[in-house]
């Protein structure tokens, strides 16, 4: 089912199908890629894994998790819902434990105030203390695929390949994340972030704002085409060969007790120029 809540400058539709954005329309105009040969999705609610993880292993037995993990294939429910608020929730299953064996919620919460979106993710335990990874993954509207990233602090990033090794970039402040770039790196994972906001600049005079303290953001658009850029929040990392087997060995490893755990990011869409 879709929901909609909405102010004056956003109309947000949130699909209960994989708990995940399915529209951000702002001012009139639609800003969140709406699916096609490049990309089928719009946005995914990352849990507990993230990307193409390999098997993975918890006390020892091995379990082969789907990408970006379960919530993405699973129904959620409406927990709580008002104008400008929205909260879905899912619950551990005899299906989500097919790749996942824990039990759990999954609470994802969806706030409006003037053309910002906060997303927040809170995972809690039913029973005992569990290991997770989650994580954001917004595909903006960019035509041609890319847009000019910009920090609001000059960074000295750390790049997590894919493959997993680590290098430190010197002082970056902007970089150009086009198709040519994602030819060439396919996934950037950067950390050691200072947590200021992070700009992308579209060529129809976008500007999409991303603030999280999250450990990791990824960059990413398929690189053969799709006109839209992925700056993704990430409380976790994508596996690589070489990574610890066991699920709370893993690097960036995030736990929750039945008290719960949050993690929030925001979204801001406005138009620069005409």
């Amino acid at each position: 089912m879709i929901y909609y809540i909405k102010n004056k400058y956003i109309s947000l539709a949130v699909n209960s199908d994989g708990g995940s954005m399915a529209s951000v329309n702002y001012l009139g105009e639609e800003r969140l890629w709406q699916g096609g040969e490049y990309w089928k999705s719009q946005d995914v609610a990352i849990f507990p894994i993230i990307g193409h993880a390999g098997e993975y292993e918890v006390d020892g037995k091995a379990y082969t998790p789907k990408s970006h993990g379960v919530a993405r294939y699973s129904e959620f429910a409406l927990a709580d819902i008002s104008v400008d608020r929205i909260t879905l929730e899912l619950n551990s299953n005899t299906v989500t434990k097919l790749t996942y064996p824990y039990d759990f919620d999954f609470l994802i919460t969806y706030l409006l105030k003037k053309n910002s979106i906060t997303v927040t993710y809170t995972v809690r335990a039913k029973n005992g203390k569990i290991p997770f990874y989650v994580g954001g993954h917004p595909g903006m509207k960019a035509p041609g695929g890319g847009a000019v990233i910009e920090f609001e602090n000059t960074e000295r990033p750390i790049v997590y390949h894919m493959n997993g090794e680590t290098v430190e970039l010197g002082e970056t402040k902007r970089f150009v994340a086009d198709k040519a770039f994602f030819k060439q790196c396919k996934t950037l994972q950067l950390g050691n972030l200072s947590g200021g906001k992070i700009y992308a600049y579209t060529t129809d005079g976008y500007k999409y704002t991303y603030k999280s303290d999250c450990p990791l953001f990824a960059f990413w658009s398929n690189e053969e085409g799709g006109d839209y850029i992925c700056v993704e929040p990430w409380w976790g990392i994508n596996d690589y060969d070489g990574a610890p087997k066991e699920m709370k060995d893993k690097p960036f490893i995030n736990f929750a007790d039945e008290n719960g755990k949050s993690f929030s990011y925001t979204l801001t869409v406005e138009k620069v120029q005409k």
